[in-house]
């Protein structure tokens, strides 16, 4: 210290209290000078000391400070995380946002471009004794089945819409695209077919008076119209006409709203609709995507609202509600169809490493209902239990839909022609679902359109040869034959995979937060202790610097 290194002078030695008169003023002053050098020596050592261990142990401090609290907050952060996926799994997260149908998202991104993976699968009934039938030598026809021509079934949907409801928007679009390398079937292949053109008109006319029925005689002998027409399979399928139907038309044109009646012509010339389905949480996993309007209506399309029955809650196919349980009856839509169907459980499936449920088109789908008047498809007159009134669906033309073959249906509707062959294997229907994403794994829907013949009475001898009875024309099916390798592999990952990855998951954060709680604590103690040992190393120092 500067006060301690002076040189002492005159004016100083009064401050030494024990200095006598006559004392050797330079040994006083000496001596007091080595003992101050020394005291400020060892002072500014320890001073020195001090400043530099402060120097030292300051970073330390701060760095071990910075440490607990991440170590405590971490640990915080990860058994509260830990805790929350306990009860809000990341299971439940993949399911809750598919139902949102976000924009840029799989769910709404595979939606906005279905795969191709629905197989169209067309059979024809070849009638193999037209000529006997109508001359009278073999009472019934005599059917063959031709088939299958197979097509690729093309869904589209555009116009995707977000309402202020919470309900979802769109136009689905369907094309049938020929595949020749699936197909054993020639195009050009000759068949004989009922004459749509023809048979259509008195099948319409039945209960016309009779003076109508004379003009329909004179114009189908006048235009040498048949019964039955020899054609190819592919414009049976896509252009059956008739000089009949050109002249009806021109008479009439609301009673002959369409010139051609190819079978597949008619089913894809209109098969384009605006569907209103329900998503978001709002509505939850049970209503996911089932149908809230058809074409703006919850009617069922056509009617008129002449059937209790509505479309709404049920669905296209195109997906199902998540959560499915084996006691759930799913209601399926199908404009080919013209009604609503119901799917119940029968079994449990194993597909692509997953277990699903397979739901079955119950055989009393196209059946009369009790009490009658709430039955809208029982036709006029009332048609046997197997035959389903469709004709508000195609002009009001009257066919019916049926199993093929007229499987399930009454035993009189399989007496009316000869060469049927039920088969539950080959013609029932069903789907197999995952049941807690609801999508569908496999699925075949299978139908049949018949073209119903009341009594013909009235009309020429060949057309009274088809009189009550129900004359099969072509049968369906819609085989949706698999799933992408995307798609598998989402619905694995979140119905296998996820669930036991979250308990991993779950108990990684709880033990890592557990451990980095346990080191805080440690690091905690040990900072304690050395501030107990820095306090006590400070207070022996300043008792050895005392005086």
């Amino acid at each position: 210290m500067a006060s301690c290194r002076k040189q002492s002078t005159a004016s100083d030695i009064s401050i030494y209290p024990g200095l006598k008169d006559g004392a050797n003023e330079d040994e006083i002053s000496t001596g007091n000078t080595e003992d101050s050098l020394l005291s400020s020596a060892t002072s500014t050592e320890t001073i020195s000391s001090k400043k530099k261990e402060t120097t030292q142990c300051c970073p330390e401090r701060k760095k071990g400070r910075c440490a607990q609290n991440c170590c405590l907050a971490s640990g915080v952060l990860l058994i509260t995380w830990g805790v929350v996926t306990i009860f809000y799994k990341p299971y439940d997260m993949f399911m809750d946002q598919r139902i949102q149908m976000t924009p840029g998202l799989p769910p709404y991104e595979w939606w906005l471009d279905p795969p191709e993976e629905v197989l169209l699968k067309v059979y024809l009934f070849n009638v193999t004794n037209a000529e006997e039938f109508l001359n009278g030598t073999e009472p019934k026809l005599r059917l063959a089945e031709v088939g299958p021509i197979v097509y690729r079934e093309k869904l589209t949907h555009t116009n995707p819409t977000f309402n202020d409801n919470g309900t979802f928007t769109y136009t689905a679009n369907r094309t049938a695209i020929y595949l020749p390398e699936l197909n054993t079937i020639d195009l050009n292949a000759t068949v004989v077919m009922p004459n749509l053109g023809v048979l259509l008109v008195p099948a319409y006319l039945y209960d016309a008076p009779f003076f109508t029925k004379i003009g329909v005689n004179l114009m189908m002998h006048s235009l040498k119209s048949e019964p039955f027409i020899k054609t190819t399979v592919y414009n049976y399928l896509w252009n059956v006409t008739d000089p009949l139907l050109d002249l009806a038309q021109s008479l009439a044109p609301n009673l002959v709203p369409t010139k051609n009646m190819g079978i597949l012509n008619k089913i894809y010339e209109e098969l384009e609709d605006n569907v209103t389905v329900y998503i978001g949480s709002q509505f939850g996993h049970r209503k996911f995507f089932l149908i809230d309007k058809y074409d703006g209506s919850d009617n069922l399309p056509y009617h008129k609202g002449r059937c209790l029955d509505k479309i709404t809650n049920s669905t296209e196919g195109v997906s199902y509600p998540q959560y499915l349980t084996r006691n759930d009856t799913l209601r399926y839509w199908r404009k080919t169809l013209c009604k609503v169907g119901y799917l119940y459980y029968s079994g449990d499936e194993k597909m692509y490493g997953l277990d699903a449920f397979k739901y079955d088109l119950t055989p009393s789908t196209y059946d009369r209902t009790t009490p009658s008047y709430d039955d809208c498809y029982q036709g006029i007159p009332k048609l046997p239990n197997g035959l389903a009134d469709v004709s508000a669906c195609y002009y009001g033309i009257p066919f019916a839909a049926s199993f093929p073959h007229y499987l399930h249906g009454d035993e009189v509707i399989k007496t009316y022609v000869d060469g049927l062959q039920p088969d539950a294997d080959k013609h029932s229907s069903y789907v197999i679902v995952e049941p807690n994403t609801g999508i569908p794994l496999h699925g075949i829907a299978r139908s049949q359109s018949n073209l119903v013949m009341n009594n013909m009475k009235g009309f020429n001898a060949k057309i009274q040869k088809f009189s009550d009875i129900t004359i099969p024309l072509v049968w369906f099916e819609y085989n949706q034959v698999g799933i992408p390798w995307y798609i598998e592999w989402l619905i694995y990952f979140v119905v296998v995979l996820v669930p036991v990855l979250q308990h991993l998951f779950t108990a990684f954060l709880l033990s890592t937060g557990a451990f980095l709680m346990f080191l805080y604590f440690k690091l905690r103690k040990r900072s304690a202790s050395h501030l107990v040992e820095n306090k006590a190393l400070a207070f022996e120092s300043e008792v050895f610097l005392k005086p």
